[in-house]
């Protein structure tokens, strides 16, 4: 049952991972959006849960020298956005003060080291969307985001960490004779190309029907920049247009198809590139959680032979395509999950290893049967810095050592943070 609402004062003394800013309130930890630390604040509570309050701020009596007025107007309303009443580069501060944390806290490393910080432009660096479909306060269909800690929809119109070709795509969505037709799907997904001139769009939820079909070949003829409308219900899907979107990077061009895993942020995948690998090269690299080959591309340029390994079946496809197109004969492909992959290998010591996995990490069987390999050096991109610092730790603990840590701000206004650390593995 939820806990009764409360309001009381609290003055918080750092901001967390997940956007909001810790104090204690008599005796209790708590958890508040929407406040900085440093700054007098109102809250009033909205959960308890496993002796930890979350609240959100009812006034804010004593601002900090850092906070800034919102630009968007949905702040503070929808859960899209964490930071915006925060200056940029006190953002900045604050996640790397929060990577660094995270590090020793769940890793148990004290990394004393810089952290190089890679930014970008903080504003319109979305190239992709999920917008929610529901229903607005006169019962219309509505297109927005949900609202923080919830379910509820908040109607946008415009969203100022999208890209400009997306935000156009949402205005044209938003007119009414497209929007009043969409009542029957519960997602939509976009997704811009690297100039931000073409996107495809997909809608999730409604059977693919004669009508589902005439609407996506209807909306392919009138939605500006538009090259695909995907339409897909559980594991059926239609395709009026093109399906892949194109995108390029550096001197690569990758397909990118329905389903398969791309950065989000378009101003610095150049530089997570580059970061990955420069000054790389050898015989054997392998690259696990591959994707669609963003990293697997560049290395087979450096390496004798690069293993890349994906278990999603669209991005395994689309990985192979963009090998070929590259004319990259060195680069072989493995469509199975890393642990499978990693258990059977019998190929030659590996020069390099790159890990790019999802939220969840890696996890500790995966690391052991890496460690066992014994890769010269390693290359960990974390999009989570709590399983990221997990799994370092557990390196660490089989022979690595860290050699640097760098930060990629993809998320400004949000908490999220994208991360690469190098390994070298210790002399035996």
């Amino acid at each position: 049952m939820p806990a009764a609402p409360m309001t009381f004062e609290i003055t918080p003394h750092k901001l967390v991972y997940g956007g909001a800013a810790l104090a204690y309130s008599q005796g209790r930890t708590v958890l508040a959006s929407g406040v900085l630390p440093g700054e007098r604040a109102e809250v009033e509570s909205f959960r308890a849960a496993k002796g930890v309050l979350r609240a959100r701020p009812v006034r804010i009596l004593s601002k900090a020298p850092g906070r800034v007025e919102p630009p968007c107007p949905y702040f503070g309303v929808c859960g899209g956005c964490h930071y915006q009443h925060l200056k940029g580069q006190d953002q900045i501060t604050w996640k790397t003060k929060i990577l660094r944390e995270t590090l020793r806290r769940i890793g148990k490393i004290s990394w004393e080291g810089q952290i190089a910080v890679h930014q970008a432009e903080p504003w319109h660096y979305r190239n992709q969307a999920e917008l929610k479909v529901g229903r607005n306060s006169s019962g219309g269909t509505a297109l927005g985001f949900f609202e923080a800690e919830s379910h509820r929809l908040v109607p946008i119109e415009h969203c100022a960490i999208l890209s400009p070709r997306l935000n156009g795509t949402v205005a044209q969505l938003n007119e009414f004779a497209v929007r009043s037709r969409l009542g029957d799907y519960n997602e939509i997904q976009l997704f811009a190309d690297d100039r931000d001139e073409r996107v495809r769009i997909l809608l999730r939820g409604a059977a693919v029907t004669r009508q589902a079909t005439d609407l996506a070949e209807d909306l392919l003829s009138r939605m500006g920049g538009a090259i695909g409308i995907v339409v897909e219900a559980g594991e059926s899907r239609w395709l009026a247009g093109e399906g892949a979107i194109r995108y390029r990077v550096g001197e690569f061009e990758y397909r990118i198809s329905p389903g398969a895993f791309f950065q989000a942020s378009r101003f610095l995948i150049s530089d997570l590139v580059t970061a990955v690998s420069a000054g790389e090269g050898g015989q054997v690299a392998l690259d696990l959680y591959a994707g669609v080959g963003l990293f697997s591309l560049p290395l087979a340029k450096r390496f004798s032979e690069v293993r890349a390994v994906e278990s999603q079946m669209a991005a395994a496809e689309d990985l192979r395509w963009n090998a070929q197109a590259a004319g990259l004969g060195n680069l072989r492909i493995s469509n199975q999950n890393v642990q499978d992959f990693l258990r059977r290998y019998a190929g030659p010591e590996p020069d390099l290893a790159v890990l790019d996995p999802p939220r969840a990490g890696a996890g500790p069987p995966v690391l052991e049967r890496l460690a066992m390999l014994a890769p010269r050096r390693i290359r960990y991109v974390s999009c989570h810095p709590p399983t990221g610092a997990r799994d370092l730790g557990f390196l660490l603990h089989r022979g690595y050592r860290l050699e640097s840590v760098e930060m990629f701000d993809f998320f400004p206004q949000t908490y999220h943070i994208e991360s690469i650390a190098r390994l070298a593995r210790s002399i035996r």
